[in-house]
């Protein structure tokens, strides 16, 4: 603790240079002195077909519970584990079977259950290419956009998941704008920043919607902000999880891969025939 105190003496941060909008930002996404932090997210969720209205189909509700760890080198892990709930589109209730008002068929819902997602922080070294942390001060206000445009081979192939599967490649995009006081930001004596944040997400079916590839994706809009307690989250959301997922209360204590994501999770749960089948 006293090494991490004395490479981050006690000063005002100027966010246009890079070490101190580097520290900025892990205060901004989680906690220096590596205590667990919760952000949460409230989602509508639209389905985009050619020549169709945008058409609002789910909620949905979550939270990624994550750990920074500090490094030698003076950077940091970012380890996470994160749920998320899809929820009825009137009443917001958490639910299990759900009728696609794209197809007309019922299906059994799987919710979300990735552990880990965690990345690495680089530490910023001069001329690095694209730097993690560019702020835009607005103000008394303060941003920090993160754009993730995804690409890579797609776990469920065609060939063997002709209705999960929307293709070989799996295509998505990640776009967060986090948000906090610029006094905040500058001032150099919490270990942790109050942060809200909005987060957009475009992404292929989901393969319990059993879509196949039929022309179309999703969107994903919400908002959100970061909690020191899981006590502090939505309540159903916290007993949905204390009775599901319990492992999940917490972050995660060390860094470790491979990273999961909603498309390995339920590759596994197919593969061990564990997808939910009675749902009625």
């Amino acid at each position: 603790m006293a090494a991490m105190l004395a490479a981050f003496p006690v000063e005002a941060l100027d966010l246009t240079k890079p070490a101190d909008a580097y520290k900025a930002m892990l205060r901004m996404v989680g906690d220096l002195d590596g205590k667990p932090v919760f952000k949460d997210w409230t989602v509508t969720i639209l389905a985009v077909q050619p020549g169709a209205k945008p058409l609002p189909i789910l909620r949905m509700q979550g939270y990624n519970a994550g750990r920074l760890v500090t490094k030698p080198d003076g950077s940091y892990e970012w380890v996470t584990r994160e749920v998320s709930y899809y929820q009825d589109l009137k009443t917001g209730e958490i639910i299990d079977a759900w009728t696609n008002p794209l197809t007309g068929k019922k299906v059994c819902v799987v919710h979300v259950a990735n552990d880990p997602v965690s990345n690495k922080f680089p530490a910023p070294v001069k001329d690095m290419a694209a730097p993690l942390a560019v702020f835009q001060k607005t103000g008394e206000i303060s941003s920090l956009r993160w754009d993730i445009p995804l690409a890579y081979p797609n776990v469920l192939q065609p060939a063997d998941h002709p209705e999960e599967s929307t293709g070989p490649t799996y295509l998505a995009s990640e776009h967060f704008i986090y948000f906090a006081n610029t006094a905040d930001l500058e001032s150099d004596s919490a270990r942790s920043t109050p942060t809200h944040y909005a987060w957009f997400r475009t992404g292929p079916w989901l393969p319990w919607m059993k879509m196949g590839q039929a022309p179309g994706y999703l969107i994903y809009s919400g908002q959100g902000r970061k909690y020191s307690s899981f006590d502090e989250l939505p309540a159903p959301v916290q007993a949905y999880t204390r009775k599901h997922h319990p492992s999940y209360v917490t972050a995660p204590d060390s860094y470790y891969q491979p990273n999961e994501t909603s498309w390995s999770y339920y590759a596994k749960l197919k593969t061990a025939g564990k997808l939910p089948r009675d749902c009625n």
